[in-house]
């Protein structure tokens, strides 16, 4: 059995108070991982803007080829986890016994994570729609052609409240480390695995522990993790969701409404619009909104394109 404890921007901490990660079938003890509450997060976030600090000391670019070398250490790499180590079937047989997920799809969202960390110029090019990175990193500049732009973030680190049941959502906030914005992770209950070898291999590539905070608990945790960063990523039912409007906090949440349909809701200016997609698309749109999340509006001299008729019927 492994110790997993919090960590508080890349520091361990032994916390008095655990959680066992069990065996789906067997409810053999695993894990097990040390909890955090809020005081312990609130007191943290005092210093989120030095996660933000550490990362813009790095140039983007160099950030990006340590994604590369975390990809091949997290596919292929024996990493420190808690009190002991961890390889790759270690992983996958770990994942597998806490979710539930068979242990050949467990391997295979391995696989997606180090293309995504692999492919990480591509993506943030993809993103961007080929913006010169330097203007991420100056947060203003011009386009090809010839127009001002400007990407100022929002918050100095991303909050993300992370599912037990659904392992290959972790691609969605791999972009964010490049994007110079620091990591709040709040791991879900049974599927602690993923967030925790990401950060060792992250750190192992070179990226800041500082950047990287692992905040394991309840609900409360939750709440106090859509509470205290300036943008936020939930995912989990509509109950769980239902304390985003109360807070204004997440501009966006990720919810499994069916086994083939994923919703999205927004708060804008007070007001609630709701988008749902087929699982296929969830990938291509759900890495979008991070991309919004982790930055601010694009400021440009020319207007805005007036929305298409479906895209007004989606919102209404």
């Amino acid at each position: 059995m492994i110790n997993i404890p919090v960590l508080r921007w890349g520091e361990p901490y032994e916390s008095l108070d655990t959680d066992e990660v069990i065996h789906h079938r067997t409810g053999e003890v695993l894990a097990k991982v040390g909890q955090a509450n809020p005081g312990l997060l609130a007191r943290d976030m005092r210093k989120a803007n030095r996660a933000r600090e550490v990362l813009r000391e790095i140039p983007i670019k160099d950030l990006v080829e340590m994604m590369k070398k975390a990809g091949d250490l997290y596919l292929n790499g024996t990493l420190p986890l808690g009190d002991g180590e961890q390889s790759p079937a270690d992983f996958a047989r770990q994942q597998s016994a806490s979710t539930g997920l068979p242990e050949h799809m467990c391997k295979f969202n391995m696989e997606k994570n180090h293309f995504v960390l692999n492919h990480m110029d591509q993506i943030l090019d993809a993103l961007t729609r080929g913006l010169d990175i330097s203007i991420l990193e100056r947060g203003f500049g011009v386009e090809e052609r010839g127009v001002p732009v400007s990407y100022q973030a929002q918050s100095p680190v991303l909050g993300m409240v992370l599912p037990s049941n659904s392992p290959g959502v972790h691609t969605l906030w791999m972009p964010v480390i490049p994007m110079q914005i620091g990591l709040v992770l709040k791991p879900g209950p049974q599927e602690p695995w993923t967030p925790y070898r990401m950060f060792a291999a992250f750190t192992e590539a070179g990226v800041p522990k500082e950047a990287i905070g692992i905040y394991p608990g309840g609900g409360d945790m939750g709440a106090e993790t859509v509470s205290r960063c300036g943008r936020v990523m939930i995912f989990g039912s509509t109950q769980t969701v239902k304390i985003i409007p109360a807070t204004h906090r997440c501009k966006c949440t990720v919810v499994a409404t069916a086994k083939f349909c994923w919703a999205t809701t927004w708060w804008i200016n007070g007001r609630t619009i709701s988008i749902s997609w087929p699982t296929a698309f969830t990938k291509t749109a759900d890495v979008a909104v991070l991309t919004a999340l982790a930055c601010g509006p694009r400021a440009t001299q020319r207007k805005s394109p007036k929305p298409s008729p479906s895209a007004l019927a989606r919102t209404r």
